[in-house]
């Protein structure tokens, strides 16, 4: 009998102690601490693929029953937080160091538009700027919110924040925290560096309910919306991407674009489906619903490459591909 084998059977407790690490180390693969993907950047393929694996990179493949093609309809929620002034005047509070601006909704934007000293490219169509602000003690956290419409109904959202100045380390953590939500149906997280982060989603947003979001900019832009006649689906996909570098003094510069694109028919605020349709586990049921969420997939996949590409400034407004722009709602 050799020595492992003598081993193996007087130790229970190291036995033991294989089985767990085995077990572990199974479990790190399927649920990854991000400090870990940081740490050790050779994971993050074998990660992909044990999410690959576990269907959860992509939307679950459509079945091959029909549903019922049930609608639901109806106005977006309204913001609790009250609209900002009518037009473009801008106003400023220095209790907590906002600024906050409301453009001409008129103007027309297209392709890509400067952003927190990067390039922030746009999804196909035209763009308005609805809302934009300034936050911190420095006024060094940018937010921008623009809109796409078609016939007075709301088909795209662009939510864009970006640092003019480095951040605290812990806003990794706090925006790398969506990027593990089960709800998403899609995941990818990067590593980046010991203090960076690259990450991106994608997932639904249920807009008829108050407060729409956690972000009272974001609900003050809606809101906005809502009182120049716009009208705004009940529930928009979205995809988010986010990106956090290590800065020189220790902290991090960041960026974080989030797209909201209306499944609703053209022209109308009407949903093909009702909003439950679009629940991660209720797409193996909904054909339909399915093949949209795929398509967001797809598309997404390809367009944060167009981020990330205007985030390092190594793209041009009359560069991008119009195929790669074009997202599953563009007009």
């Amino acid at each position: 009998m050799s020595a492992f084998s003598r081993l193996w059977v007087r130790a229970p407790l190291w036995r033991l102690c294989l089985y767990l690490t085995v077990f572990f180390a199974a479990l790190a693969l399927i649920y990854p601490a991000p400090y870990l993907l940081r740490a050790v950047p050779v994971l993050d393929p074998i990660v992909s693929r044990v999410n690959h694996w576990l269907g959860r990179d992509t939307a679950p493949t459509a079945a091959p029953a029909p549903s019922d093609n049930g609608a639901a309809s109806g106005g977006g929620g309204s913001a609790a937080v009250p609209p900002p002034a009518a037009d473009s005047s801008a106003a400023s509070d220095p209790a907590n160091t906002e600024q906050v601006a409301t453009p001409p909704i008129t103007a027309d934007l297209h392709a890509a538009i400067p952003f927190a000293g990067r390039i922030l490219p746009l999804p196909a169509g035209t763009w308005h700027p609805v809302l934009s602000t300034q936050a911190g003690p420095h006024r060094e956290l940018l937010t921008n919110v623009l809109v796409r419409t078609d016939r007075g109904v709301v088909t795209g959202v662009v939510v864009a924040h970006g640092s003019t100045s480095s951040m605290p380390p812990s806003t990794v953590s706090d925006l790398e925290n969506g990027c593990h939500d089960d709800r998403n149906y899609m995941s990818r997280v990067v590593p980046a560096g010991p203090r960076g982060m690259e990450c991106w989603t994608t997932n639904y947003a249920m807009l008829d309910q108050k407060p729409m979001t956690m972000n009272p900019d974001v609900n003050a832009a809606f809101e906005r919306l809502h009182v120049l006649g716009f009208q705004v689906p009940p529930l928009m996909l979205m995809g988010t991407w986010n990106r956090a570098d290590a800065a020189a003094d220790g902290g991090v510069n960041l960026e974080n674009v989030t797209i909201l694109l209306s499944p609703a028919r053209p022209g109308t605020i009407t949903l093909p489906n009702p909003p439950e349709a679009y629940l991660k586990e209720a797409l193996k049921s909904v054909p339909a619903s399915a093949d949209l969420v795929n398509r967001l997939n797809t598309w997404m996949t390809g367009w944060v490459k167009i981020l990330k590409d205007g985030y390092d400034g190594k793209i041009k407004a009359d560069a991008i591909p119009a195929a790669a722009a074009r997202d599953p709602s563009a007009p």
